[in-house]
């Protein structure tokens, strides 16, 4: 599997061995952002791929501390908080700065986080 795959949504996936790293497409003056998502959807089965093959050892889990749960996460390089939402039906994400295309980072445990939540919206249709 090649390290990086481009969306239809705008999204950008780029994985490394310990992190799986949402970007945009093109560069944009805007925080905020909403991404059309489908649970059952290609970008939902290629994250769940893509943690298989950076985490083989994974478990998705319910998040039980601030540092499992995917909502906020700190991005030291760019030195600010992202943020991260899921719904049925978008995803809606903060980016933690201006500077760089990136706007979300997974550690293994938000992943696994986020992972228990789409399993949840998959079988509910909402969390």
């Amino acid at each position: 599997m090649k390290n990086t795959e481009v969306f239809d949504n705008g999204l950008v996936v780029r994985h490394r061995k310990s992190a799986v790293i949402l970007e945009l497409v093109n560069d944009s003056d805007e925080y905020r952002f909403a991404f059309p998502f489908n649970p059952t959807g290609e970008l939902a089965q290629y994250l769940e791929e893509v943690a298989k093959e950076v985490w083989p050892a994974h478990t998705p889990k319910l998040a039980t501390s601030d540092g499992a749960d995917y909502w906020e996460y700190y991005d030291s390089t760019l030195d600010s908080n992202g943020y991260l939402t899921m719904y049925a039906d978008k995803l809606c994400i903060g980016r933690p700065s201006l500077d760089s295309k990136r706007i979300y980072q997974f550690n293994k445990r938000r992943m696994e986080s986020f992972l228990y939540d789409l399993n949840i919206v998959k079988e509910r249709g909402y969390l």
